[in-house]
């Protein structure tokens, strides 16, 4: 777990908390501790007997009571109020100077009758003295009694713990609460939830709608829009969806037992070749000629796609439409909802084996060469663009530029519109495999055992990434960060930015023979592989976590050939090269928070 969200689900207090293992066997323990976080709701702090009280400015911190008064001026404001509350008490002195007024007396008389022990005669006389003094003489005499305490240690700690108080301020209170909010939303989001629970008014600050909903968008952290088990404990809507987010974080990682798998049959033994899934369908395309909806509600098949002649190698979906790609040389639109095919897309001589979707336009890369660019609403082609000398094995499209690796070792860079190539990528010595492209950089994976990054505006070579020793199956990029997973069994991390290697995700609990998959969810890579098993890393570190699934028959035959993820949810197609394991589609639910109707 990160450091973040051990911070949210411990107490501040870290010498009182419970240790990790305990909040790993007791996740309940840890669903409360997000309750009392995020809430203000108090709790019972699990103590050791021989571990050291809080200090009162750590009770402050830890407290969950949000009706706490501030207490952050309280030393000054309290001093202030005897000053002026304390019943004044004239006493003559023969020293006071005839034009010092009534009012210094006071001070001094105030001072005599606080409930501490009462000045004696000598220090009242000086004290009059003081306050008779100019600006400057208060100064050089402040410093002359600075120096005479300067060799008495306590006396000079005793003199900064007067003193400090006068300078404390509720920058949180004192703030206009524009700024206040500024301030807090540079502040972690574990931080903001241990800050609601200093004061009363630290609390309302900073449960601020506004401000929670800035920190979700950092986060990157939807808005959760069905019922939750937090609802009744916390008001504001973003601050319990980034609560559900954190909990959904330590499930992934640490929930006990693993949820219980949904196990989807009906390809019978034939391959799945690709895997759609939105959160609510799952859309497998098999080489059965056939494309299956399933509903993850009931878990049953609710339509299948039938009309190809060949193999079904390639798929995209949208809300309410499937675009299918087949080895018939078709490109297929259907249905989601009735499964009725709309649109027929004739032009490829040979397989189809790529798609990439983006709106209503959808580009196919085929085995005859070509890139062809259709509409999915009309079923109108486009666009051809031609220049590759060998079968096209991956696409990707923006809405502005169309990036197509082949079989030739090049990769090109195509404006559809005007249906022209404006760079041809050459340096891979062999077969492109895998594309990814983030609108800026375009990085291919390679049977030459290279990853090569490219700007695309420059159509250069910016980074050659080295380390693998076969072919790169599968890539994902998320801002800087590059994931890589290989024939060799290896996953890597790496900066595209600074071309370095991160992490090797290698050691005794990697991949035992070829990585099929991988994907980043949240601060995660899941990793899948030909030895049957779908392993999770901390992207961060690179370290293990554990294993989400492991097939009866891994290590014998089993595969897993294709995975898709959301925060939420993990679905994996898998099955054997040797009849061992059954072709299903497997997906685990690791949403504890969201309340079923």
């Amino acid at each position: 777990m990160t450091s973040e969200s051990v911070g949210i689900l411990s107490s501040p207090d870290r010498s009182s908390s419970p240790s990790l293992t305990e909040q790993i066997v007791h996740e309940l323990y840890t669903t409360n501790q997000i309750f009392n976080e995020y809430t203000g709701v108090t709790s019972q702090q699990i103590r050791s007997p021989g571990k050291r009280q809080l200090t009162i400015e750590e009770s402050l911190v830890t407290t969950n009571d949000p009706k706490r008064v501030c207490n952050s001026n309280n030393f000054r404001e309290q001093l202030d109020l005897e000053l002026i509350s304390s019943p004044a008490i004239t006493i003559p002195s023969p020293l006071l100077p005839s034009s010092f007024s009534s009012s210094s007396s006071n001070i001094i008389d105030s001072l005599s009758s606080s409930p501490c022990t009462p000045l004696p005669e000598d220090v009242r006389n000086w004290l009059s003295i003081f306050l008779a003094m100019s600006n400057d003489d208060r100064s050089r005499a402040t410093e002359a009694l600075i120096r005479t305490c300067s060799t008495n240690t306590l006396q000079l700690n005793h003199i900064k713990n007067q003193i400090e108080p006068y300078f404390q301020r509720d920058f949180i209170r004192d703030l206009p609460r524009e700024l206040a909010l500024h301030v807090l939303k540079y502040l972690p989001a574990n931080d903001v939830a241990r800050a609601s629970r200093t004061c009363r008014s630290w609390y309302t600050t900073c449960n601020d709608i506004l401000l929670w909903k800035r920190i979700c968008h950092r986060k990157k952290v939807p808005l959760k829009q069905l019922p939750t088990i937090f609802d009744d404990t916390i008001d504001n809507q973003w601050k319990r969806s980034y609560a559900c987010h954190k909990h959904l974080e330590y499930i992934w990682q640490h929930g006990q037992p693993l949820p219980e798998p949904l196990v989807l049959r009906g390809h019978e033994d034939f391959v799945i070749t690709c895997l759609q899934f939105d959160g609510k369908r799952i859309v497998s395309g098999s080489d059965d000629n056939s494309l299956k909806i399933w509903s993850i509600a009931t878990g049953k098949c609710e339509q299948t796609l039938i009309g190809h002649n060949g193999g079904v190698w390639c798929s995209e979906m949208t809300d309410d439409l499937i675009v299918s790609g087949s080895t018939d040389r078709t490109i297929r639109v259907w249905n989601i909802n009735t499964g009725v095919c709309q649109h027929i897309l004739y032009g490829h001589t040979s397989t189809v084996r790529c798609l990439a979707l983006h709106g209503d336009i959808v580009v196919s890369g085929s085995r005859d060469a070509t890139v062809r660019v259709w509409n999915i609403r009309t079923g109108e082609r486009l666009h051809m663009l031609s220049g590759h000398t060998a079968a096209v094995r991956c696409v990707c499209y923006n809405g502005k530029y169309v990036v197509s690796g082949a079989y030739d070792h090049t990769i090109r860079v195509w404006l559809p519109d005007q249906e022209r190539c404006v760079h041809t990528l050459e340096g891979h010595t062999n077969r492109v495999y895998s594309l990814v492209f983030d609108g800026k950089h375009i990085v291919s994976g390679s049977l030459d055992c290279m990853i090569r990054v490219w700007d695309v505006e420059q159509g250069t070579c910016i980074h050659q990434l080295t380390g693998h020793l076969s072919l790169t199956s599968g890539m994902q990029l998320r801002g800087n960060i590059l994931v890589s997973g290989n024939a060799d069994s290896t996953v890597k991390i790496w900066n595209i930015e600074s071309g370095k290697c991160l992490h090797t995700l290698t050691g005794r609990n990697k991949h035992a023979s070829a990585v099929t998959w991988v994907q980043v969810v949240m601060n995660y890579v899941v990793s899948s592989g030909d030895d049957g098993t779908v392993k999770l890393w901390d992207l961060n570190t690179g370290d293990f976590i554990r294993n989400l699934v492991a097939l009866e028959s891994a290590g014998n035959g089993g595969v897993v050939w294709r995975i898709k993820c959301t925060d939420s949810a993990l679905v994996c197609a898998a099955g054997s090269r040797n009849s061992t394991e059954d072709t299903k589609v497997i997906m685990l639910d690791f949403d504890r928070t969201t309340i079923c109707s």
